[in-house]
């Protein structure tokens, strides 16, 4: 394969060019020498050969200098300094693959490890940078996870293109997501796979959590609502919105007040402040349905962090039958103490 050498005008100039300007020059000199030879006949032939010599000499030199030796020159330092860039963005990379808190390692089609980060060494109990020598995935690692891990990587042999999977390790019980990725070889070709392995553990149980309570909180049979300190619902149950008699669309825009049928905005932001300053409590409300209804509710609220927002966690409980049941109790019993006084025995009947 011709290298083109550069010029220090920015022009280059490749070998065969260099060899006619070589030829063309040894040509000039010798016809020049020749046109002298015919001029002054008294020249000897040593003082022939010693003339044209130096007009090689004279013509070639310069001309090999700025054609050859300059580029090949500058050619030579501009190669250093890309070897030195180079060596400096590959230290940066070993930093960065160093000290980085995900596993990184890289293996050959036959799961064998041509590299590992110190993480992924610290992760498989190995002390020194050179343990992994000839070492595969399979001897760190069940059959299972070994053979699943083989057809993700015949995989991005075969496809050429990265994979992505996650993978939850039998030694220790993490998860992992595990990106593979090929490296090319000079033609193209697939020669390695690079694994970039992130424990994301608690991400998966933060949502198994936020799962778990996503199923509590629409499936509980009392209405439960999030609220911010200015009375908005940011989020709430099917069964908030479907005890007032709205759609899950007409509700996302009410704001507290206006589910109230008592209290008025001024009076509903004091206890909001109440509430923050406590952190919890509980108390009774009565609040109007879409239908103009009015029902008692028993509200308990505690104040929780969202995302470093402070809002209000509040669970209703209908208590308008007990309300009802109890006023018809102390209704009866306020007859019966009634009837009972009008039919108790006076002191001169005796």
């Amino acid at each position: 394969m011709k290298k083109n050498i550069r010029m220090p005008s920015g022009m280059f100039i490749r070998p065969i060019e260099l060899l006619i300007i070589i030829t063309a020059s040894i040509f000039a000199s010798a016809a020049l020498v020749d046109f002298i030879l015919s001029n002054f006949t008294s020249l000897s032939v040593q003082t022939f050969a010693l003339l044209d010599a130096a007009l090689l000499t004279v013509i070639l030199f310069p001309m090999i200098y700025y054609l050859a030796f300059e580029p090949l020159k500058l050619y030579i330092d501009e190669l250093k300094r890309s070897e030195e860039t180079l060596k400096g963005n590959e230290e940066k990379y070993r930093s960065l693959v160093e000290t980085t808190d995900n596993s990184i390692y890289l293996v050959d089609r036959k799961c064998e490890y041509l590299f590992m980060n110190e993480k992924h060494r610290s992760r498989l109990l190995m002390l020194f940078d050179t343990e992994y020598a000839g070492r595969t995935y399979g001897d760190f690692h069940t059959p299972e996870e070994t053979t699943m891990f083989s057809e993700k990587v015949n995989e991005v042999f075969e496809r050429g293109e990265p994979v992505e999977h996650e993978h939850r390790s039998q030694r220790d019980g993490h998860y992992f997501l595990r990106t593979l990725s090929p490296v090319k070889g000079p033609k193209g070709e697939t020669v390695a796979v690079s694994v970039v392995s992130k424990d994301v553990t608690n991400l998966k149980r933060e949502k198994e959590t936020e799962f778990r309570y996503r199923a509590m909180f629409e499936q509980s049979p009392y209405g439960i609502l999030i609220i911010d300190t200015l009375g908005h619902i940011i989020e709430f149950n099917e069964a908030a919105c479907r005890e007032l008699g709205y759609s899950r669309e007409e509700f996302a825009r009410l704001n507290v007040a206006d589910l109230d049928a008592v209290r008025s905005a001024e009076e509903i932001q004091a206890t909001i402040r109440l509430l923050l300053h406590r952190g919890s409590a509980e108390f009774d409300v009565m609040q109007i349905r879409k239908d103009g209804k009015i029902r008692d509710v028993h509200v308990t609220t505690r104040v929780v962090d969202l995302s470093g927002e402070k809002v209000f966690q509040s669970v209703w409980h209908d208590i308008t039958e007990q309300k009802q049941t109890a006023a018809a109790l102390s209704k009866c019993r306020v007859q019966l103490e009634k009837l009972l006084k009008e039919h108790r025995p006076k002191d001169n009947d005796k």
